[in-house]
């Protein structure tokens, strides 16, 4: 038998065992270091392994019109375990390949669209793939100039005093997209997939929206920029299998005081048990005002952070996000993420004790 229909008949029986409980960590209760930040060539996965990282997410080739192939998932899933590394939250391209679920809300292409990311989570499943993120934004992740960290890294940054008011009033092909439509697609989109994901038991993880902007922004009402956007997303549908990508950063540009108010997040979504996968990014400034930075550098208590998500009993992935870059470093962020990774392993044991 070969190996791609050996692992899809694993994962087929898997998929089908009643009972069975994919939504807690192949590592049990402990947080791992893990990544979405690299490829699958020899030379990153060599890389992974010296920085002690078990685990990381994969971008799966994507078929127009068919979506996964299960063959290929498996293959790729197979290419890591040859390294020691297992796949878990891997992207769902809704933003990238179906614009017409979100991004232009436009029936009746969506819903052939949504037939197909309901297709993709089976084939998953049958990959034995029990987690998966995705996008709901409209806008991209939107920044203003770089800026400078220690020892010649640069950083991201967003300064929406710096966005020329033409830039801020100039839409997308996406048009005016308010709130209540925003919120209609996103319903429309959970209506459909979470009940998928419970009959085949992956975990779906959500991004917020990076960075908040004020109403109408680019035409756009953002609806999960702020802590009242993020409840009622969790709410729509209450179920083990919808969750969030629960970026720090992200929540973090939300706040006027991230010091303080993470901590509210955290509580309140892991306490649900609703966060199902950790971007590790800092901080320097506030809600409209940001740079980016190392974990040690920022605004939070990073260890205090990991300390809070141990205490509400996340169990899953801690990755390093929007690493900065540097001239000096001929891959551009793998000293950074280098770094990053030593970080999370030491922080990780910290918590543990």
């Amino acid at each position: 038998m070969k190996a791609y229909e050996k692992g899809l008949e694993c994962g087929e029986a898997a998929a089908s065992q009643a009972g069975a409980d994919t939504t807690r960590s192949v590592t049990g209760d402990r947080m791992y270091v893990r990544t979405q930040g690299f490829g699958s060539t020899d030379e990153e996965l060599r890389f992974l392994q010296r920085c002690g990282v078990q685990h990381k997410a994969a971008v799966f080739p994507f078929h127009p019109g068919r979506g996964w192939e299960v063959d290929d998932l498996l293959r790729e899933k197979e290419r890591h375990e040859a390294f020691g590394i297992h796949l878990d939250m891997s992207l769902l391209p809704i933003y990238q390949h179906m614009p017409n679920i979100i991004y232009f809300g436009k029936s009746p292409e969506r819903d052939r669209e949504l037939d197909l990311v309901c297709e993709m989570i089976r084939t998953a499943s049958r990959a034995g793939i029990d987690s998966l993120r995705y996008n709901t934004c409209i806008l991209p992740i939107d920044r203003t100039e770089p800026e400078a960290g220690r020892g010649g890294f640069v950083h991201t940054a967003f300064r929406l005093d710096k966005v020329p008011q033409t830039e801020r009033e100039a839409w997308t092909d996406a048009g005016r997209v308010t709130a209540e439509m925003h919120w209609e697609r996103i319903e429309y989109l959970l209506e459909r997939i979470i009940p998928v994901a419970e009959e085949f038991k992956v975990r779906l993880g959500n991004s917020q929206e990076d960075p908040p902007t004020p109403p109408g922004y680019k035409g756009v009402d953002k609806v999960l920029n702020d802590f009242e956007g993020m409840k009622r997303f969790i709410d729509i549908q209450r179920s083990p299998y919808h969750g969030w990508n629960f970026c720090i950063g992200s929540i973090a540009e939300m706040c006027d005081d991230p010091a303080t108010e993470i901590y509210r997040f955290i509580e309140y979504f892991g306490s649900r048990n609703t966060i199902f996968l950790v971007h590790y990014r800092n901080l320097l400034g506030r809600r409209y005002s940001f740079r980016e930075a190392l974990p040690d550098e920022g605004d939070m208590d990073f260890h205090q952070v990991l300390k809070a998500l141990r205490d509400v009993g996340y169990c899953y992935g801690i990755d390093p996000d929007h690493v900065p870059r540097t001239s000096d470093d001929p891959k551009g962020s793998w000293q950074a993420y280098a770094y990053c990774f030593g970080y999370i392993n030491a922080m990780i044991q910290a918590v543990y004790g």
